[in-house]
């Protein structure tokens, strides 16, 4: 039986803001977006950066920086707001590597969030519906992924409909990859994995109803 999501109670009146600046330009800005839509708390402010031209992993997370710095400066950041990184590895991590480590170093040191996909975001729509262990590549996923969503593209809206009732199996789906990963003493964001989503998605929704 899936188990449920705890529902936190609204604990102030200022919303919480989630920042996310995003790699994709369709894909998971798209997502994000949905869920904001669908949610329309009181109590979570979920703000998508708009697309820009740089999607290096280092580039995005310099961008995070920037902007939480400029609503600090503002008086319109908070302790309990939260800012996240969310882009892909395959690519990144074999064209640079040392682009790459140094992303998520200066992330983690700016206490910037991570949600990383590996190798891409379609990953995370596929394990709502089925769980996958074995490393794979971007068109093997894509494919695997149109056996369960028909002509499957990345500018169709998927959220709420068909993925929001399977949310909570691709929680767990993913929280199984990255025990896998931990048996087999490998990179945290070794491929497939699904870090750091599970986290974010279960914080978005958490404040269903709020």
């Amino acid at each position: 039986m899936p188990r449920k999501l705890n529902r936190r109670p609204p604990s102030r009146n200022i919303a919480q803001k989630i920042l996310i600046a995003c790699e994709g330009s369709k894909t998971e800005p798209i997502y994000f977006n949905s869920i904001r839509n669908e949610l329309r708390s009181s109590t979570l402010d979920i703000i998508v950066l708009p697309h820009q031209n740089k999607t290096d992993p280092r580039s995005i997370v310099e961008r995070l920086i920037e902007e939480r710095q400029q609503r600090k400066d503002n008086q319109q950041w908070s302790k309990e707001d939260e800012a996240w990184a969310v882009f892909d590895g395959d690519e990144h991590i074999e064209k640079s590597l040392e682009n790459w480590q140094s992303a998520i170093n200066r992330a983690t040191s700016q206490k910037i969030n991570l949600a990383i996909t590996n190798p891409c975001f379609e990953l995370w729509y596929l394990i709502h519906f089925q769980d996958h262990f074995a490393q794979i590549n971007r068109d093997r996923l894509v494919n695997l992924l149109g056996k369960h969503i028909p002509n499957y593209d990345k500018s169709m809206c998927l959220y709420p409909k068909p993925l929001k009732s399977l949310t909570e199996q691709a929680i767990q789906r993913a929280e199984k990859m990255a025990k896998q990963i931990e048996r087999n003493e490998l990179s945290e964001h070794s491929n497939p994995c699904c870090s750091g989503l599970p986290k974010l998605i279960s914080s978005l929704l958490s404040l269903e109803n709020s």
